[in-house]
């Protein structure tokens, strides 16, 4: 068991895989307000939204993936 984890930095952003051979899938870094919780919300199959939910109370963010939004890649959800 000699494994080592690298926790510096993430992904370069325009790479389709991962060395292990996995698909990358993009995300957005969330504090949900209702239970000061952090999680990650991913990318929905079409390509359309963020959508996630608040890891104790359940509660749904969903966020428009559109032209003119921004570069953040995270967010309070209130």
């Amino acid at each position: 068991m000699n494994e080592r984890l690298d926790v510096t930095s993430d992904p370069e952003p325009n790479q389709p895989k991962e060395e292990s051979g996995r698909q990358v899938r993009p995300f957005l870094g969330i504090k949900f307000g209702c239970c000061s919780i952090y999680a990650r919300i991913y990318q929905n199959k079409d390509g359309t939204h963020y959508v996630g939910n608040c890891p104790k109370c359940a509660k749904q963010v969903r966020i428009k993936i559109g032209h003119g939004g921004s570069n953040n890649r995270f967010f309070t959800a209130y």
